[in-house]
């Protein structure tokens, strides 16, 4: 795992994400239900590092995928690359890639997570502190 800065000066993360036998369908291929849980055990990473371990707790206000390539087993481990993007008052948007074992791109993706207060039900405002460690 590597964490740095994105073009746009955001907190950036890449990792690797592994792929599964139940991530599989019929045909062999990962289900492309199953990219949305690779991308969030991504985002949820690039969280915790940027927070400094801390469990990030969010919701998905909005999400857009553009599927690049289709996947097998055999081409796991994938990397994820995920960049902040934007940091609002409440929300963060975010850049999220998935590439093959080959460098091949698979997934681009863009989501705007909104922090959440688990007590409270609710959103919350982003900190100064996450707002300096997501270089917002």
């Amino acid at each position: 795992m590597s964490a740095g800065a994105t073009e746009k000066g955001g907190f950036s993360w890449t990792g690797v994400v592994p792929l599964r036998w139940r991530d599989l369908d019929a045909y062999g291929h990962v289900y492309y239900g199953e990219y949305l849980v690779l991308l969030d055990e991504a985002r949820v990473a690039m969280l915790r590092a940027a927070l400094g371990g801390a469990n990030p707790s969010f919701v998905v206000a909005h999400l857009e995928l553009d599927y690049r390539s289709q996947l097998v087993l055999e081409d796991g481990p994938l990397t994820a690359r995920v960049g902040v993007e934007r940091v609002g008052r409440k929300s963060l948007t975010l850049a999220e890639r998935l590439t093959a074992r080959d460098g091949r791109l698979v997934l681009d993706s863009r989501v705007v997570v909104v922090l959440f207060d688990l007590d409270a039900r609710q959103t919350r405002p982003v900190s100064a502190s996450e707002r300096r460690a997501l270089g917002g």
